[in-house]
């Protein structure tokens, strides 16, 4: 999947730093600075890359940096289960094949900004780039591998030290349910979105190994409890209709107009039960919000070889600006 060169979709979140269950009552709670501190201890090392999807994706988490509120992660991702990228030229109407090796696969980065400070709730502001392969539920993974493979923290109970570790939660940014989000303001559309893996090909060459779906619904209206509850229940429908696209590969997206005019995109979360409690239970979850930052100066690539100042800066701004409404 191509990347745009002039701009990105983030995916706004807060995560949070606490104790596994079945940690000793009473221990001292994991904060932020014990994951950051796991990460840093292995930068750059092999024990940092995580295997996953039987050893076809490598993830890992290096450089980091230190912003006086904020920390940055260059989040990496390795795929080998990717078909050869296809080029055309306009100008001439060829197809070049780039031939890709056995032994390689697409590499994707992603800037994820955490802010120092957690709210109340103890919950730490988690700003992500948008690519694939590197969402919310994988860096999940990706951190509660980290701390489970950090050195246990100690705790003692009647005289006996008790080891325990830690885990990461991460979940949309806003208090407000979607529900709320869908029936306090006006909702512009609903976009469908799948990326099909193609067994065959679809030209005689075999070249395309991967198309796109989309269907995007306009709505702009502003709806009750009801029509919210209608409108995503059709979308979840559909979306599950698509039997030739893999789960992990479909895509919802709420476009909303806030009262005071502000334009959000939010991702739902599909899950695979009873659709009837799939869509209440997305209805009812905090909703995961989607900023877009842009107008690079240099244009930007599918994966880094260092932490972009310019990008930093553009979540910063970006972080600044959700705090204050």
């Amino acid at each position: 999947m191509a990347l745009p060169t002039n701009y990105r979709w983030i995916s706004v979140g807060k995560i949070k730093i606490l104790n596994r269950s079945r940690s000793p009552e009473g221990a001292p709670c994991h904060e932020l600075t014990d994951l950051i501190n796991a990460l840093q201890s292995i930068q750059g090392q092999p024990a940092g890359k995580r295997e996953y999807q039987r050893q076809t994706r490598l993830m890992w988490c290096n450089p980091m940096s230190d912003h006086d509120k904020y920390y940055c992660v260059l989040v990496q991702v390795g795929d080998r289960d990717v078909s050869d990228t296809a080029w055309y030229d306009f100008e001439t109407d060829r197809t070049r094949d780039s031939g890709k090796r056995d032994t390689e696969g697409v590499h994707y980065c992603a800037h994820a900004l955490i802010r120092k400070r957690p709210d109340p709730h103890g919950r730490h502001l988690l700003l992500l780039e948008k690519v694939p392969g590197i969402s919310f539920s994988s860096l999940k993974s990706h951190f509660n591998w980290i701390l489970n493979s950090a050195a246990p923290k100690f705790f003692a109970i009647n005289g006996e030290e008790k080891s325990y570790r830690g885990k990461s939660e991460i979940d949309g940014f806003q208090s407000k349910t979607l529900q709320d989000a869908m029936t306090s303001g006006t909702i512009l559309d609903l976009q469908l979105i799948g990326h099909e893996t193609q067994e065959q090909g679809q030209d005689e060459a075999d070249l395309i190994r991967e198309t796109s779906k989309q269907i995007k619904w306009d709505v702009r209206r502003q709806v009750d409890a009801e029509g919210a509850h209608r409108l995503l229940r059709l979308a979840f429908d559909k979306v599950r209709g698509w039997e030739d696209v893999e789960a992990d590969n479909k895509e919802l997206l709420v476009r909303l107009q806030s009262d005071e005019g502000q334009i959000k995109t939010v991702e739902v979360e599909m899950g695979d039960g009873d659709l009837e409690e799939v869509t209440q239970e997305a209805l009812e979850n905090a909703f995961m919000l989607n900023e877009k930052v842009s107008n690079f100066e240099t244009p930007l690539t599918q994966n880094y070889t260092s932490i972009r100042d310019d990008m930093v800066i553009k979540l910063i701004e970006k972080a600044i600006e959700l705090e204050e409404t």
